[in-house]
């Protein structure tokens, strides 16, 4: 890695959802650097004493990753990455780092309207399971082929 990384492109709190349980961690999103023509893209989470981390090619998949770290103790993150109904595209995640995700509303296609910061906050009744996430993706994209309802 050369000297202008590790960048830190996220540095603040976010709040952590189980149940009727809230606490807040100090979340941190970096991008290392290359391996060759690929970024390395990491986050970071520590609530309370502990340290979670993720790595992936884009910001986006580390956030998945780090979601399924938390996810089998009944955590979520309140961040727009983790809405259900949020994914990012393919040029988002090649060409932008997974740093915006589109919102995907049931029986229409997603435009520049429908962009959010992957890391932005997002409130607790919008979140989901990865899980969840994926087969939201997949039921838009099958509503959105088939031209809608």
């Amino acid at each position: 890695m050369s000297e202008n990384y590790p960048k830190l492109l996220e540095d603040r709190e976010v709040l952590l959802v189980r149940g009727d349980d809230r606490q807040w961690a100090r979340l941190r999103g970096w991008l290392d650097g290359y391996d060759g023509p690929r970024p390395l893209y990491r986050i970071e989470l520590f609530p309370g004493g502990d340290r979670y981390t993720a790595t992936a090619s884009d910001m986006f998949e580390s956030l998945v990753r780090l979601r399924c770290q938390l996810e089998p103790d009944g955590w979520m993150i309140a961040v727009q990455g983790a809405r259900r109904d949020t994914y990012p595209s393919g040029m988002a995640r090649d060409m932008g780092g997974g740093l915006r995700v589109y919102v995907m509303r049931p029986g229409r296609k997603a435009g520049t309207g429908d962009i959010v910061e992957t890391l932005a906050d997002a409130t607790v009744e919008q979140l989901g399971t990865v899980a969840e996430q994926q087969a939201w993706r997949d039921a838009w994209f099958a509503d959105v082929e088939s031209g809608g309802r």
